[in-house]
């Protein structure tokens, strides 16, 4: 598990938390948190996409921001340094946490390389469709909400990339 996605992790346990607790978490920092979790797993697929870590970084300081103040006022000033503390120790981890692997899912293809995104506004289902076209890769949106991506490894790879190089912009 990467420092980016413990990071995220931390900060996805301190929202619940502060949900619980009757706080209001405005929307673009819940798109911030799920966008960062996008770019985690796109990082994961092709970790020589430039900026996408940086990318990430940026949207979850924004949410680490956010989140300890709302943590201060809602939870007390010795709560809200003990959360900083815990996001503090998940960028300085060194131990490696053995990941707990893909679990699996039916009706994913065998033998041909894919990936799954998650549509969502900051990743439009019309951006995924004409990447995908351009690429020559095929696509289909599932019922969970995830568009599976799928085809020869250099185009899936192609696909990611230019999908980051997209995010990048934009963001």
């Amino acid at each position: 598990m990467s420092g980016l996605e413990r990071r995220w992790r931390v900060l996805s346990d301190l929202l619940t938390l502060l949900r619980s607790r009757g706080a209001d978490i405005p929307p673009d920092v819940v798109r911030d948190l799920r966008s960062a979790r996008s770019l985690i797993e796109v990082l994961k697929i092709s970790p020589e996409c430039e900026g996408a870590a940086s990318t990430v970084d940026q949207l979850l300081t924004n949410v680490e921001f956010y989140l300890l103040a709302e943590a201060e006022m809602r939870l007390g000033r010795r709560e809200a340094k003990r959360w900083e503390e815990r996001i503090s120790a998940s960028l300085s981890e060194a131990e490696v946490i053995p990941e707990t692997g893909m679990r699996f899912r039916p009706g994913l293809p065998r033998g041909e390389h894919w990936v799954r995104i998650r549509v969502s506004d900051e990743i439009p289902f019309d951006l995924l469709e004409e990447l995908a076209s351009r690429e020559g890769v095929s696509t289909e949106l599932q019922p969970d909400g995830f568009l599976l991506v799928r085809g020869d490894k250099e185009k899936v790879k192609s696909f990611i990339r230019r999908l980051a190089e997209e995010l990048k912009t934009r963001g």
